[in-house]
């Protein structure tokens, strides 16, 4: 229903509800519940990608504490295997939900700029608290994985499904830890090569900080 305080606002229906202009209040009002529910449902599959992802290294830790390291190594590959299929349906649902997040905002425009809905707060509120907030869950899903199939020290927070906070920490954590690796490998390779670290030249380490920054960036 079209509220009775709050005016129509022609100019912004246009500017800001653009493709979706012309919908009516009821059509806006289902677009955006029927997104809302679909960014949901795509947070409940990445999260379930997430339990998965635990599980199997549950598994695997028990197996490396019953067998052989050589006949644990298939089951390695295996384990490395399903991740990085768990990591593609994450991925595919990070998509798919930030484009259904779009569309919900454009559909909030058109109930706030279009319609002169008195409640449109409420709208933002449910967008900002979960739909976007389930945006950065499931990022957090993939940085997660990230950091298991690189082989990366784990953080000591959540990160899978966690606040928005605590994964971009987590990004920042997976950012340093390559930075590391590369750092790493630059000395190493010249430690092969028949070289002390201790007496790297000023060029080398310069070298090497270029090639630890870039990563990093």
């Amino acid at each position: 229903m079209t509220g009775k305080f709050s005016e129509k606002d022609p100019e912004r229906c246009n500017h800001y509800a653009r493709f979706m202009q012309h919908l009516n209040i009821a059509e806006a009002n289902t677009v955006f519940w029927l997104l809302f529910v679909i960014v949901l449902v795509l947070m409940c599959i990445s999260s379930l990608q997430y339990h998965k992802s635990i599980a199997l290294g549950a598994h695997l830790n028990g197996l490396e504490r019953t067998i052989s390291e050589e006949e644990v190594r298939p089951e390695k590959k295996k384990v490395k295997r399903l991740r990085k299929h768990q990591l593609s349906i994450a991925s595919l649902c990070l998509v798919l939900a930030a484009t259904a997040t779009v569309f919900e905002c454009f559909a909030i425009l058109n109930i706030q700029y279009c319609d002169g809905e008195d409640l449109t707060q409420l709208y933002w509120g449910f967008w900002t608290l979960l739909s976007v907030g389930s945006n950065i869950a499931i990022l957090g899903v993939m940085v997660h994985l990230w950091i298991v199939l690189g082989d990366h020290e784990t953080p000591s927070w959540a990160v899978a499904l966690g606040t928005p906070v605590l994964v971009f920490a987590a990004l920042g954590f997976v950012f340093h830890s390559i930075g590391a690796q590369t750092w790493d490998r630059c000395r190493g390779k010249r430690v092969q090569e028949g070289e002390n670290p201790e007496e790297l030249n000023e060029t080398d380490v310069e070298k090497c900080d270029r090639e630890r920054s870039m990563s990093q960036a």
